[in-house]
Parts: C-alpha cells; structure tokens; sequence
C-alpha cells in the first residue's frame, strides 16, 4: 500500500507542479496586494486625509462619466485614512478611483493591467477566466490529496520522531533532498491543507460548495437580492440610504455599495458589522432604487449556518482572520508550498538522472 501511495504521490504532484508553483508565487504576492498596490501607485490609489467628505452621488456621476457605455456596479469605500473611492463597471475591468473629501477624479484604469492586478487574476483564474478558476479549484482539491498523502508517508511508523524531525546535510545529495521536503511538508501540512481545501472552495463554489453546505446543513447560502418596485421617477440619492444604514448599525462600517444593474434591481449597502470575519463584512441592506425604502435586512451575525461557513472561507484562505500575524503566516505557507514543488520536482529528476546513470553503467561495465 505504501509503494502505491507513494507512486500516487509522486505523479499527481508532477501533474500539478507547474500550476503549484504558480499557486504559490502568486498567492504569496497578492497575500498584501492592496498595500503594494498603494505603493505602486500612490496618485491613483492614495490621497490626503480631510476634514468631511464629498456627496457620494456627485462622486458616483462624476466615475459614470469617465467611463463611456459602461454602467457603474459597485462602489468600494475607504476603510481608513488616506484611502480612495473605488467605482466598478458592470462587465468590465476598469476602475475609477476618486478622493472622498475632494470629490475629484483621481483616474481610469483597467485593474488587470496592473502588476498587482495581473498577479491576482493569475491565481484565482490563471488569466483564463471562468475555465482557468475552475482549474485552480480541482487543483486545490488535488493539493488536498497530496498533502494527506505526504502526511501518511511522512508519519514515523516505528515511533521515531527524531529521524521524521531530521535532515542529514552531509549524506547524498539525494538524501538531504528528501529529509527537506518531508520536513517542510511535515510542518506546513496542516495550514496548506486549510488553504487548499478553502482555495478549492471558493474556486468550485457553484459545483461543489454551495450543494455540499446545503446538504450538510439543510440550508443553501444563495439568497436572490429583493426587487424595486417600478414607476416612472428617477433614482433616489445613494446618501439618505448609507445614513439609514448608519442609523440601524451605529457601531458598523458601511464598505460597499451594490448599483443595480437592471430597471427593478435594487440599492445593497454593504456592512460589516461588530463581530464579522469578513473584512468588508457580509451584512446586506436593501433598498428600493425608486423611492429609497429598506426592502429587505440582511444580518451576517444571524445567517444560517451555511451562510457563516461561507464566511469564513475567504478569511481562511487569505489568512486576513488574524490580522497582520496570520497574513504573514500565510506568506510562509506559500513559500512553504513553493518550496514543496520545487523540491519535488528536483527529487524526480534527480532519481531519473540516477535510474540512467545506474543503466548505462550496466550496459557499459568497466
């Protein structure tokens, strides 16, 4: 059973090393995406503090302006100092970014031609889309595999922590190889097998996530947005909403705002509330684009069991649910994971190499 295992081992993991390693050097990357991308880009991406701030409507006429034939879908708002508004498009990747105490336009750009944005798309689409998101998710459940397979070949049958816990830098080349990749996979196995079980989650979502929680809890996650009621005015201000917001959730931050993108869609306000994982939260309210009532309240903190499982994917798979500790943390499970396939693959060739080496002595003795 063990050779078996092992030769499964082996060959899954050279099938999936090179998207491996694109894995992990891209997730490592973007683990700090947003402050690099700050860096990178301070005239766009960052502003002087104010004392008020501009009307979120003018600001959000002023982003729908810049961007002819595209309508604006969501909005991300600053979440501390210095932070700049964020306008999206509905069915494309330009961004507008404007100062919420100026109200000016910073600029227009398309986030995928960005470096940060480039590596982001990478990992979570291998720049392919829907077909290379689905890839990543198989990928990560094969991740999964692999690790518990590594784990069962690492695990000292005879009771031997010291030798499982040892590397032998002066044996052969061969050897040290080895007793480095067991160790590295012996001590990152449990957090790369949260991050490649979360990662395959969110990637297989519609496939595999949401059927699975709905049949483990009875419950689904999906929960269709309510509808306007239609008549002829225009659109109610975005403002007097985000005070109703405030006033139902003061201790909350409102992060986000959903645009409707159809004639009866409605206004989401998005919140994270005191005691949500999720850094921009996951708690919704509704309002009618027409005439400005609350439609409908939609509190993480007293969602189904489903709905809170959900909730903790992202934060798990991005390590974002300590703060900076378990962000870095999760930098060294990707070099951990980086250095796994790296390894791997080196031990393959090198017992190839090896395995001709002993066959040609053979064919030609001395």
């Amino acid at each position: 059973m063990q050779k078996i295992i092992l030769l499964v081992h082996r060959y899954l993991g050279l099938t999936l090393g090179a998207i491996l390693l694109v894995v992990a050097f891209s997730g490592t990357a973007i683990v700090f995406k947003k402050p690099i991308d700050k860096f990178l880009n301070p005239a766009l991406l960052q502003t002087a503090a104010g004392a008020g701030r501009a009307p979120i409507d003018d600001i959000i006429r002023s982003a729908q302006a810049s961007v002819a034939g595209k309508r604006a879908s969501q909005v991300l708002l600053p979440q501390s100092a210095g932070d700049v508004i964020e306008v999206q498009f509905q069915g494309s990747d330009l961004r507008a970014y404007a100062d919420p105490y100026t109200g000016n336009l910073l600029g227009v750009r398309d986030v995928k031609a960005s470096l940060m944005g480039i590596l982001a798309d990478l990992h979570v689409h291998l720049l392919s889309g829907k077909t290379g998101e689905r890839i990543m998710g198989w990928t990560g459940m094969g991740l999964l595999l692999l690790s518990a397979m590594g784990a069962y070949l690492w695990w000292p049958k005879n009771g031997r922590w010291d030798q499982a816990w040892a590397v032998k830098w002066g044996a052969a080349p061969l050897r040290v190889w080895m007793d480095f990749h067991k160790l590295v996979g012996s001590l990152a196995f449990v957090l790369i097998a949260l991050t490649a079980t979360t990662g395959a989650a969110l990637a297989l979502y519609d496939i595999v996530t949401e059927p699975v929680l709905a049949a483990l809890t009875g419950e689904g996650t999906r929960k269709p947005a309510p509808k306007s009621r239609l008549h002829d005015g225009g659109a109610a201000a975005i403002a007097p909403m985000m005070a109703h917001a405030a006033t139902l959730f003061p201790n909350g931050k409102i992060t986000r705002i959903a645009l409707p993108g159809k004639t009866d869609g409605a206004v989401g306000i998005r919140m994270r509330l005191e005691g949500e994982i999720q850094s921009s939260g996951r708690s919704f309210l509704w309002f009618d684009q027409y005439d400005g009532a609350l439609l409908r309240l939609d509190d993480a903190l007293q969602a189904n069991q489903a709905a809170k499982i959900q909730n903790w994917l992202f934060p798990l798979h991005t390590g974002a649910y300590g703060g900076l500790p378990t962000q870095f943390l999760q930098v060294l499970v990707g070099l951990s994971l980086f250095l796994l396939s790296f390894s791997g693959v080196c031990l393959w060739w090198k017992r190839r190499r090896a395995r001709a080496s002993a066959k040609a002595r053979l064919r030609n003795p001395a």
